[in-house]
């Protein structure tokens, strides 16, 4: 085939029956045809094409600085029947997130950025049409993390992509997230304020025992953790330090994670983690205080992309971050980062007329317990946009929930894990919600424990929230409803 820009690498039949590659796990796959191509001069990408398709077209999310093909991913559409693809955002990772890659490449910056999921979808796309002989009738993209930027900026930038995006999780304000997020958590846990992980499960019991019954329902998850209001004061040392208790410098850490970045006068600038995602394998040991001082995925995360895309710099010392201006007259790092690359990574624009008058609709969902990205962050630009639509409405949260949902998922983590019931089909809402215009009022969502399903709770459009109907077991979706709190 001809495709102007694009260089198929291979296309290669695929036997239905187990597959490896990518140093996944081999899984489960129908017959399909891999092709692998780049667009030019360098953004790679591969399209999974079954035999048996169901005539639709889904791209997958990247996560972290990406830099590889999301094959785990690509397996779940594929056995659906889907067309898939994944792209590589035009360059390929030294590491799990070196940023080397950028310096001097400010082609592969935007790349990365914003442009990435778009050329794959039009090359994508190309490839499906020469294919099969026809166009996808409905084309889909989710991700989370990163992918949940990516969801985010293909919905504002190129809104005639895909007719739904699931966006989770979203790293969707970019520049804040490295600044007020990455950075301003180094500098919390930096010294005398690191906790070890023996305290961060102490600050995790204590937090569920003073907050979980709040919901009225005592389940080890917190429904809406910005009623929690438990003071890490209550923790702190009468005299020195032990292992059951914090330390002054550590209070201190515990209050400024969950204050958020903000600056000398007070105002908030960019949303803190809230209570109750600090226990577990992807909890606060895991994205915030590392098992050791300065191992935390929040400076293994934002010094490459700080190093390499900001300050271009590979020695370039986070310690040396200034929050706030330094002297009169200066800018702070903060608005410095914003003014430098807020253009190319930032998906905060709240006008979404241009994908919703196509037609288009967003679920989004977010974790309550996400260690790494604030859930808060979520809401804000959820209610941005529909004050937004307040402009051209009188009823802006009714005319926004017809095109864009959002869910948050009390006790998921990052993306993923956590106490709460993080497993839930979001891409079959949406489908639903597409090609059948049945919006998602709720979504059902499981738990998992050694292999089997122990409890179900519905996850609510926000701003509702599932409570408890007060009989039943408190395990079974069923006995849930979804109300205003």
């Amino acid at each position: 085939m001809s495709l102007p820009g694009i260089a198929v690498r291979s296309a290669t039949p695929v036997a239905s029956g187990v597959f490896g590659v990518g140093g996944i796990a081999p899984r489960s796959v129908p017959a399909f045809c891999r092709v692998v191509g780049t667009v030019l001069p360098e953004l790679g990408f591969e399209v999974w094409l079954p035999a048996q398709w169901n005539h639709k077209y889904v791209g997958v999310g990247n996560g972290g600085l990406a830099g590889k093909i999301v094959y785990s991913a690509m397996f779940n559409p594929v056995n659906r029947g889907y067309a898939v693809s994944s792209t590589d955002t035009g360059h390929v990772s030294n590491g799990a997130n070196d940023g080397s890659w950028a310096r001097g490449h400010m082609d592969r910056v935007i790349n990365y950025g914003q442009r990435g999921v778009h050329e794959m979808a039009l090359a994508s796309k190309a490839i499906i049409q020469a294919y099969y002989s026809a166009a996808p009738a409905h084309s889909y993209f989710q991700g989370c993390s990163f992918g949940g930027q990516q969801a985010l900026t293909e919905v504002q930038r190129y809104p005639t992509d895909f007719d739904g995006v699931v966006a989770g999780d979203p790293a969707n304000w970019f520049t804040r997230h490295y600044t007020g997020g990455h950075m301003w958590i180094a500098d919390a846990v930096e010294g005398d304020g690191w906790l070890p992980p023996h305290k961060v499960q102490m600050l995790a019991d204590v937090v569920n025992a003073a907050c979980d019954v709040l919901d009225g329902v005592k389940d080890g998850v917190l429904n809406d953790p910005r009623r929690c209001h438990f003071d890490p004061a209550l923790l702190q040392c009468k005299a020195g330090d032990s292992p059951n208790c914090l330390t002054g410098a550590q209070v201190a850490a515990v209050r400024k994670i969950w204050a958020g970045l903000r600056d000398a006068g007070g105002e908030q600038l960019y949303p803190g983690l809230v209570p109750g995602g600090e226990a577990g394998p992807g909890g606060w040991v895991q994205w915030v205080t590392g098992p050791a001082p300065d191992q935390g995925a929040h400076i293994e995360l934002g010094l490459p992309f700080m190093r390499n895309v900001v300050f271009d710099n590979p020695q370039w010392n986070f310690r040396t971050f200034h929050f706030d201006p330094p002297a009169p007259g200066l800018e702070s790092d903060v608005t410095y980062v914003d003014d430098k690359v807020g253009r190319i990574f930032n998906a905060v624009d709240p006008d979404l007329r241009a994908f919703r008058a196509r037609g288009g609709k967003l679920i989004q969902y977010h974790g309550w317990s996400d260690p790494d990205i604030p859930p808060v962050n979520s809401i804000n630009y959820y209610e941005s946009v529909v004050r937004r639509m307040g402009r051209n409405s009188s009823n802006p949260l009714r005319d926004t929930k017809e095109f864009y949902r959002l869910f948050m998922v009390p006790g998921m983590q990052h993306c993923t894990g956590g106490p709460g019931t993080p497993r839930f089909d979001a891409l079959a809402a949406l489908e639903q919600w597409v090609e059948q215009n049945k919006a998602p009022d709720q979504i059902v969502a499981s738990r998992v424990t050694n292999g089997l399903i122990d409890r179900t709770r519905p996850l609510c459009a926000y701003p509702q929230e599932a409570k408890y109907k007060g009989s039943g077991s408190t395990d079974d979706a069923a006995n849930f409803v979804c109300s205003l709190p």
